[in-house]
């Protein structure tokens, strides 16, 4: 799972030109929660989903909960 959300992660800081603060800014959470989902330390819940799919609708948001199982 680590691989998976981070390389979610990475593919759209790389898309939309963001820095992990402006996502974390995005998705209303601290940077600090979303480098530890990153790294693996913590599980991406429903609030870091929900906060991706409305900052970002045209993710597919079934692609991305396959790809953070």
């Amino acid at each position: 799972m680590i691989n998976n959300i981070n390389n979610v992660i990475n593919e759209i800081l790389i898309k939309y030109n963001l820095t992990q603060k402006q996502l974390s800014q995005k998705v209303y959470m601290s940077q600090r929660q979303l480098i530890r989902i990153k790294k693996g330390e913590s599980r991406p819940g429903n609030k870091f989903i929900t906060g991706l799919k409305n900052a970002f609708p045209e993710i597919d948001l079934n692609e991305l909960i396959e790809n953070i199982k």
